[in-house]
């Protein structure tokens, strides 16, 4: 396909003024004619079951019809001695008319102009000897200045357009008509990227697939534009990451040496279970390759991931290596810090703590130490990923709690040194972008699936708002047992939606006022100082109940505290949820995760509750959390959201990966420098879609 003609302006496209352009460009990011042309609808009205007008006659009372026509007039009419209102729009085909009417109380159906093509469904109502049909679903269908013939037969595109949108003119039928503008323009300007002996009977060619997913002539031939332009973006993707790996290459680390063995003997605080020696020898086997290590270890709160960490670091260490483990918090990093130093202290491995709150000298020291690998494992926050801050052979970085992290955080400490480390990444929910990348086979996981012994699943109970005094005669009890609370909230101060923090604090000191001098606050605007003053006294027992925001999402660990209660659950990810939930749990009490909602809240927040109080595991959570808020862009930085694919879905398209990838292997090992030959199609791609070599 030529690129030239690919990157040309929407403005220059037949049909499309400069002002509608702009919305195009603002609205939709749509800039290109690539961009427009790789809009896909997001579905299709099939015109199987078709009535014309003149046969609705025939039709029962309330019987359900489609029908399609052009509106050819809308009266508003009074009602009710003037006190209402009702809007009546006419529909006309060659057979005839019929009334179509919405009642005020129900809201006008505002966007319905004249002489626009619609399809309408709905039930059939006789009044006065006149047809009609009440509230209709209506669909605008074509432009009326549309030439092409419709037949009961076809399948049109529907697209999704915003509403602000369609109030300015660009609607289904206008959409419909730049497509057909631009594919006439382009068609003979779309070329396959595939070698012909990659072409085989299940592929159309990529121009017929770009036609046919617009305009599809039959159902079967939608199913195979569909098919191949998916094959095309996966195939494109795993090449890509093909080609990452082919040039990612770290340190092999080839022995395990006499710290591990003396620690693993002597000094192991625990024995390892079946399953973490299994998680261990995956890891050992990934970092004696000289390639980079890219692992997920994924396992619930308190499974026994740290000490598949320590181990790792030992690895690293016996082979010359430094290691860091980067925390999201600096409460956190404080309390691997001690306990990963209590272990190293028996066998005399000097461990440094790095977070934003340590004083110019001493980071200036241990700058200076780690540099000069007088230190060669240190633990800490951001502060890892300062540019002032150089290792002498970083060979493995460990990323505790990953979802805390944005992609270019975590990306900046490769680059810590001439090779890129190995990579262990942590976390007891993998974010959807991470997720995605195990799916894409870019990203190995290992998983500790059971908790330790003795450990009871918390129960997740979720209460509207007006049954909200069950939540807290549970918390009550939980009190009166000798247990602790946490009771979260969406914001501090701020919020006319959610309830926040500084008014749920005054409302649970008058709640239990038995306990007021036992009810503490924590949250981001707070100081480190008056936030270690919250945790010690939590730590200790002084505090019964917590009033916090998502600050002690991660590193806040207290075996006595038996209930977390969230407060307008229906605002958080799933993923947040599961985290918040992992608060408790920790001891051998029975614990639970009470969520309190509106009962005005989405869908999505609906679905959302219904899968926490469903299921406590982390990597089902994470794989809806997925079909919720998207892959996230797999190239690039996005955390979540939308990717750079136009037709794929994470979920529903995995069995295609299986089908696709060993064609794409195969490609890749006969044609290993694909990427590098200038100028042709792959090279064009890569280049415009992934900026790789920018």
């Amino acid at each position: 396909m030529s690129c030239n003609i690919l990157k040309k302006s929407l403005k220059y496209l037949k049909g499309l003024s400069l002002n509608k352009a702009y919305l195009l460009n603002t609205e939709l990011n749509l800039y290109t004619y690539e961009d427009l042309l790789f809009f896909y609808p997001k579905g299709y009205m099939h015109l199987f079951t078709l009535n014309n007008i003149s046969e609705l006659s025939n039709n029962n009372n309330n019987d359900f019809i489609r029908v399609l026509g052009k509106i050819t007039n809308i009266e508003e009419i009074n009602y009710k001695n003037k006190k209402g209102k009702i809007l009546i729009a006419y529909l006309e085909d060659k057979t005839g008319f019929v009334e179509l009417v919405w009642f005020k109380k129900n809201n006008f159906i505002r966007s319905i102009t004249k002489n626009i093509t619609v399809m309408v469904s709905g039930r059939v109502k006789y009044f006065q000897k006149k047809i009609q049909i009440i509230h209709p679903n209506i669909k605008e269908f074509y432009s009326s200045s549309s030439k092409s013939s419709i037949k009961k037969d076809s399948i049109f595109p529907i697209y999704s357009v915003p509403k602000n949108l369609k109030e300015k003119g660009i609607n289904n039928s206008f959409m419909i008509n730049l497509l057909q503008n631009i594919i006439k323009e382009l068609k003979n300007n779309i070329n396959d990227f595939f070698f012909q002996d990659f072409l085989n009977k299940k592929l159309m060619s990529r121009k017929k697939a770009l036609i046919q997913i617009h305009f599809p002539e039959s159902g079967d031939l939608l199913l195979q534009a569909q098919y191949s332009l998916k094959f095309e973006e996966l195939f494109l993707l795993k090449l890509f990451f093909l080609y990452k790996k082919k040039v990612t290459y770290s340190y092999p680390f080839t022995k395990l040496g006499n710290n591990f063995h003396t620690f693993y003997k002597y000094f192991l605080p625990f024995s390892l279970t079946v399953e973490q020696k299994k998680v261990f020898k995956e890891i050992w086997h990934d970092l004696k390759k000289p390639t980079q290590m890219n692992r997920l270890l994924q396992g619930e709160v308190g499974c026994g991931k740290t000490i598949i960490a320590v181990l790792s670091m030992l690895v690293a260490l016996d082979n010359g290596f430094q290691s860091c483990l980067m925390a999201p918090t600096e409460v956190l990093a404080i309390q691997h810090y001690y306990s990963i130093s209590k272990m190293f202290s028996k066998i005399g491995i000097k461990v440094a703590l790095l977070t934003s709150s340590i004083s110019d000298s001493t980071r200036k020291s241990l700058y200076h130490d780690i540099l000069t690998r007088k230190i060669s494992i240190v633990i800490g926050t951001h502060s890892l990923i300062q540019e002032k801050l150089q290792f002498q052979n970083l060979g493995l970085a460990i990323i505790d709690e990953e979802q805390r992290f944005g992609v270019e955080q975590r990306e900046k400490i490769w680059k810590k040194d001439n090779k890129p480390p190995h990579i262990l990444i942590m976390t007891a929910t993998p974010i959807p972008r991470t997720l995605a990348k195990i799916i894409y086979h870019d990203l190995n996981i290992s998983i500790i699936k059971k908790l330790p012994l003795g450990r009871k699943p918390i129960k997740t109970v979720h209460f509207w708002n007006k049954n909200r005094d069950q939540a807290f005669k549970i918390i009550k009890d939980q009190i009166l047992e000798g247990r602790q609370i946490y009771i979260i909230y969406p914001t501090i101060n701020t919020s006319l939606k959610y309830k926040n923090l500084m008014k749920g604090y005054q409302e649970i000191k008058e709640r239990f006022k038995n306990f007021k001098n036992e009810i503490g606050i924590l949250h981001g605007e707070m100081n480190f100082q008056d936030k270690n003053i919250q945790i010690d006294r939590l730590l200790r027992g002084k505090i019964k109940i917590l009033i916090s925001t998502t600050v002690i999402e991660v590193g806040v660990n207290v075996p006595n505290a038996s209930v977390i209660l969230i407060e307008n659950a229906d605002c958080f990810g799933l993923s947040q949820l599961h985290q918040l939930r992992g608060r408790v749990g920790r001891g051998i009490h029975q614990s639970y995760c009470l969520l309190i909602t509106n009962h005005k809240i989405s869908v999505e927040g609906i679905f959302r509750i219904k899968k926490m109080c469903e299921t406590n595991k982390g990597l089902e959570i994470a794989k809806e959390d997925l079909k919720l808020r998207g892959g996230g862009d797999l190239i690039g930085t996005k955390q979540s959201g939308k990717s750079h694919f136009r037709i794929i879905d994470l979920i529903k398209d995995y069995k295609l990966i299986k089908e696709v990838f060993p064609i794409a292997r195969n490609f890749f090992k006969e044609n290993p420098n694909f990427l590098n030959e200038n100028k042709n199609i792959f090279y064009e791609y890569y280049k415009n879609k992934f900026k790789i070599y920018k």
